[in-house]
This record gives structure tokens, C-alpha cells and sequence, in this order.
């Protein structure tokens, strides 16, 4: 989930000649008076987006890698989770993005004279696109709980794995054609200086085209689609589905007692969902409020130092909302949890890889559910198990613990097999098998 890479024309200007930083910096390390306005932007862009925000990126990079690893486990398919993959990418893609666009040019003056001027003609449309992308696939997961909690019947043949997929495919390939305009703004340009010696120093730049700096193109594409298509749809679509989501999450607590394992998941799931888009809407704030000042009257905003601060701080939250993802992962997501400390963490856990299943119970309405205690070394957990006449025991035992290879034990077998041809067995009324059913138990996050 992401904020927006501005780059104004106030900054784009002022890269040209990326040794009016350097000048400035050595300068403020060097006066102990009070700065002046440019130089206090100055120094919040060195220390906000140059030195915190390098090493927020390689922590940001670091918890995607950790995410997607955790979230493309065979266990976690689903397709919630193949959103969060995709918007795990393309939040990688924008924290590169950020270090070469915004990072690299506040720490290196060099850096800034000969890659960023190639960077801004060819790699800046690509941090938009992702930029775009990002925003539109929060959108869509974001459609797609509502779906799942608030239209249940439709879930089923609306929010599969597939539909995420080709969801995902469509947000990508419009994202690239909306913003393909961009990569004819800027063009690279040289620049010959004659120093002494009659010597000559070659220097690359770059400067807006024709279509770049046209008035009409800038209006209607750069002030009002951006603002509308970035900021006021997205925003408000997702303002109106976290409130069908909030008010969801708060009937279903009320009925904490009657809920079973599903129905816990899935809420659990929706609260993580609703964390992520309420941190991606604060993120906003900053893009937006600075978005509809400059649509109204850019000239003042490129020359107030309150507005320079705030661009500053727009593409802070920008790196900072890429980062915070796997953060909320942790804290919200029970099953992300589980599965991150068993894929990662193994060697810190001091427990038996043996299983042992004691006691059942049956739900006293439709006889259907089989309880059973798993105890895991010293850690009791507990699982609901739906079985059917045409599910074995050790089917059974393998879909709850993929990870352990041990033979289950002839009490466990024996327990299984006379729940399987017992009694209950004319009673089972649905028509999924177990597979089917412990399938979607484990779509649940």
C-alpha cells in the first residue's frame, strides 16, 4: 500500500544542478546562525528522505522479501494473500523507486550529475506506474473482503484465485497505459562548459520536452486525472468499504461466543485488511492536502517553505507506508504469524515434531465438525476437522500438518476410522468432500 512519488517541478529544477545541495549542505554544517528557509528544506530533505529514508528502504525491501516468502507457502494459497503478494512487489518496485529518485540524489552530488538526469527521463514513468498500481490493488483486495464479508453467498465464485490473477494482470496493464504518456515528458540533454584552458566539460541533463511543459497537458492530465483517478476514487471507495467492514467486524465480536474456527479467521483476516487500508489512508493525507493546493495555485506552493516541508514529508510517507506492511502482517495476521515463526524460526522453537490427537466432541446441531486437541510438544493447539466417508485418516492428518512426515499413531488411526463408518455418517449432508472443505479452511489467513 502505497503513498505517491512526487517529484514537483521545484525539486525536478533544482536536480539539475544537484551541486546547489551540496553547496548547501556545507554550508549548514559549517553556520551555526539560524538557517534560512532554503536552507532549513534543504537540510529536512538531507535528513528525511536522504538519511532516514535509506535505511527505511533496506528495511522495506527486507520485509517484502520476508512477506511474499511467507505468503507463497503452499499453505497460506488464497486470494487475499495473492493481492498481498502483488502489492508486496510492487512496493519493492517503488522503494527502489524512492532510493534512485529521491535517496540517492540528497547523498551524492556525483550521483546526481551523471545517473539521475537517466533515472528521471526512463526510470521516473516506471516508479508512477508502480505507484498506480499499488494504490488500485489495495482497492481491489479491498473490494474483495467486502465481498467475502458482507455478500458471502457471491464470495465463492467471486473471490477465487484465479479472479485475483487476472484482477491483478488488468490493475498492471492499465496502471502502465495510463502513465505511458510519461516516459515522453523529459529527455536527456548535454551540456558543453568551456573551463580554462580552453578545456571542455561535457555534463548530462535533462529538460522537459514539448508535451512535458504544454499548459493543456498539464491541466487536464497532470492536475485533474491524477487527482482524481490517485487521490478522490481510491480514497473514497475505500472510506465507504472499511466503514461496511468496521461496522462487519463489530457484529461479528458481538457474537464472539457463537463463532466457530472459519468464522474467527475470516475475521481475523478482515481486521488485518482494515488495518493496512486505515495506514494506507493516513499515508495519504500529506499527497493529497499538498496534490489540491498546488492544482489550486502552484506558484505559491513551489515558492512557501510550509508547502516545501510538506513535499518533503509526502515522499517520506511514501517509503515509510512500503515498510509498514509486514509490520502489520505480524501484529493482525494469526496465520501469517504461525507460519512466519515455523518457516523462520525453527531452530528457536524447542518442541516435539511429534503429533498426538486426544478427545472429540460433536456439534450438538448438524453432527458434522470433529474437535480434536493436537498437542504439539508442550503447546496444546486445537482444530476443527470436517470429515466424509471418503477421506482416510491419514489424508486427514497430512492436511493439518504438512509439515510433519511422522505416521500417525494406530489410537489415532483407529479414532478417525470409527467416526468415519460410524453413526454420524448418514448424517453428513454436504455435498463437498473433506478435502474441499479443509481446502477452503486453509484459504483463511
Amino acid at each position: 500500500m502505497n503513498s505517491y512519488i512526487n517529484l514537483s517541478e521545484n525539486y525536478l529544477n533544482k536536480s539539475q544542478d544537484m551541486e546547489w545541495y551540496k553547496d548547501n549542505l556545507t554550508l549548514l554544517t559549517k553556520n551555526t546562525s539560524k538557517p534560512s528557509a532554503n536552507e532549513a528544506v534543504t537540510l529536512v530533505e538531507y535528513y528525511l528522505n536522504g538519511v532516514l529514508g535509506i535505511s527505511v528502504i533496506f528495511l522495506g525491501l527486507f520485509g517484502n522479501l520476508l512477506t511474499i516468502a511467507v505468503l507463497t507457502r503452499r499453505t497460506m494459497k488464497s486470494s487475499t494473500n495473492c493481492f498481498l503478494t502483488a502489492l508486496a512487489l510492487w512496493d519493492m518496485m517503488v522503494l527502489v523507486s524512492t532510493l534512485f529518485l529521491i535517496t540517492l540524489p540528497q547523498l551524492s552530488a556525483k550521483y546526481s550529475k551523471t545517473i539521475f538526469p537517466y533515472i528521471v527521463a526512463y526510470f521516473y514513468p516506471l516508479a508512477l506506474v508502480s505507484q498506480t498500481t499499488t494504490v488500485w490493488i489495495t482497492v481491489s483486495f479491498t473490494v474483495e473482503r467486502y465481498i467475502a464479508v458482507c455478500h458471502p453467498l457471491r464470495a465463492a465464485s467471486m473471490c477465487t484465485i484465479a479472479r485475483a490473477r487476472i484482477v491483478i494482470f488488468m490493475v498492471s496493464l492499465v496502471s502502465f497505459i495510463y502513465n505511458l504518456c510519461r516516459w515522453f515528458e523529459y529527455r536527456i540533454v548535454t551540456i558543453e562548459k568551456v573551463m580554462d584552458g580552453n578545456q571542455k566539460e561535457i555534463t548530462v541533463s535533462f529538460e522537459q520536452t514539448k508535451l512535458g511543459s504544454n499548459k493543456i497537458y498539464n491541466e487536464i492530465y497532470f492536475l485533474w486525472m491524477y487527482l482524481f483517478i490517485m487521490f478522490v476514487i481510491p480514497l473514497t471507495t475505500l472510506a465507504v468499504l472499511n466503514t461496511f467492514l468496521i461496522r462487519a467486524v463489530k457484529r461479528s465480536q458481538k457474537q464472539q461466543r457463537d463463532m466457530n474456527v472459519r468464522q474467527s479467521r475470516e475475521n481475523n483476516v478482515t481486521i488485518m485488511l482494515i488495518s493496512l487500508v486505515i495506514v494506507f489512508m493516513i499515508c495519504q493525507v500529506p499527497a493529497l492536502i499538498y496534490n489540491v493546493a498546488y492544482s489550486i495555485n502552484y506558484e505559491i506552493i513551489k515558492s512557501t517553505l510550509p508547502w516545501q516541508v510538506l513535499s518533503s514529508l509526502r515522499n517520506f510517507m511514501v517509503t515509510f507506508n512500503s515498510t509498514i506492511n509486514f509490520i502489520l502482517y505480524c501484529a493482525f495476521g494469526q496465520k501469517f504469524r504461525q507460519v512466519f515463526v515455523h518457516t523462520f524460526c525453527k531452530c528457536f522453537l524447542n518442541q516435539d515434531k511429534s503429533l498426538t490427537y486426544h478427545g472429540t466432541a460433536f456439534q450438538a446441531e448438524t453432527n458434522r465438525k470433529k474437535y480434536i486437541t493436537m498437542l504439539k510438544g508442550k503447546r496444546p493447539q486445537h482444530c476443527a476437522i470436517e470429515l466424509s466417508s471418503n477421506i482416510t485418516c491419514n489424508t486427514v492428518i497430512t492436511k493439518y500438518s504438512p509439515t510433519i512426515h511422522h505416521k500417525p499413531s494406530a489410537e489415532t488411526k483407529h479414532l478417525l476410522s470409527n467416526y468415519q463408518n460410524g453413526r454420524y455418517r448418514q448424517r453428513l449432508q454436504d455435498k463437498n468432500n473433506c478435502f474441499s472443505n479443509m481446502k477452503e479452511e486453509n484459504k483463511i489467513f
